[in-house]
């Protein structure tokens, strides 16, 4: 017998991206299915999108605005599936994402307490997708590397068995980084993880807005915090292979180019903290600058004047 499933969509503002996630999640082939839309105080017309769907969906509306993880849980508490797939408002599934979870993972499903599967990232760029990468990927189905190196996949491609998700407190509004939050307390508390192979949930960035987009500086320290934590377990419980410490200087790496993107100081500050792991994974153009003393805000500031100074003689030239 197949169980039920709920969809769960917490809302806020999401504008016209709506309606592709709404008919992702109403298209899935699986009959056993409920749809729960949260709406936290959207003043962007929302609520017209929502009635035109009103017969296909279970609505609750809040009165104002709450934190992302608040929504979650609410769904998670008025859900009456035995699984739980998550999709967020911009965001959309693939067609039969439910039904080849489900497929990919029955030898196993009686045991499980997560199925998940890589993500497609949609990457957008002046108002138009204009690349696909795909994240999570995981051939030696080990979530925990996935989870050191940064690279589990996003909300839309779990299901989740709603009791092992109670079981573990559900959703943190505490941590700006409430998805790695949540990983970690299901890796840690030793839910059973099963690999699906098909990715079957698509993950947009740079199309709009975000919170993430506000709070990067924010969210970058909360997930830092979350890894030194996880490296104390790790070490607790005698897991920190060497497969695992190569996934925390990947973390590391990419978390210093992260840092990069948007302060300078920031990110000399995490290289210097982080220094014997990292400077050698940095690309030579890096590392030999680095080495004479130079700074990340002096590399920044000859790769501008190279620039201009291309820019320049090609102009000469014409």
């Amino acid at each position: 017998m197949n169980p039920k499933i709920t969809i769960g969509i917490p809302t806020y503002n999401p504008g016209k991206w709506l309606f592709q996630t709404l008919e992702s999640a109403i298209g899935q082939d699986w009959e056993n299915k409920e749809i729960i839309v949260v709406d936290a105080g959207s003043t962007d017309g929302t609520s017209s999108i929502l009635n035109q769907y009103k017969d296909k969906i279970k609505l609750i509306r809040l009165n104002k605005p709450q934190d992302t993880a608040d929504n979650r849980n609410l769904i998670l508490f008025e859900s009456t599936g035995e699984w739980i797939q998550y999709i967020d408002h911009d965001d959309y599934l693939l067609e039969g994402k439910i039904k080849t979870q489900q497929e990919e993972a029955k030898e196993k499903i009686d045991s499980a307490d997560v199925l998940y599967s890589p993500t497609y990232v949609e990457i957008w760029k002046n108002g138009k997708p204009i690349q696909k990468k795909l994240l999570g990927s995981d051939p030696k189905e080990d979530p925990l590397t996935l989870w050191l190196s940064w690279d589990m996949p996003q909300t839309g491609s779990y299901l989740w068995r709603k009791e092992s998700l109670l079981k573990i407190g559900g959703w943190d509004s505490f941590h700006p980084c409430e998805d790695y939050s949540l990983y970690m307390r299901a890796i840690t508390n030793k839910l059973k993880f099963v690999y699906c192979p098909t990715p079957g949930a698509i993950y947009r960035v740079g199309h709009t807005s975000t919170r993430a987009n506000h709070q990067f500086i924010e969210i970058l320290r909360d997930h830092d915090n979350l890894l030194e934590k996880m490296i104390e377990y790790l070490k607790k419980e005698g897991i920190l292979t060497e497969e695992r410490k190569k996934a925390i200087i990947e973390n590391r790496f990419k978390k210093l180019f992260a840092y990069k993107s948007i302060d300078l100081s920031l990110a000399e500050d995490y290289f210097k903290e982080h220094k014997n792991l990292l400077e050698k994974k940095l690309p030579f153009h890096y590392r030999l600058p680095l080495f004479f003393g130079l700074s990340f805000s002096d590399l920044n500031r000859i790769k501008y004047m190279s620039r201009q100074l291309l820019a320049f003689i090609k102009k000469k030239q014409l």
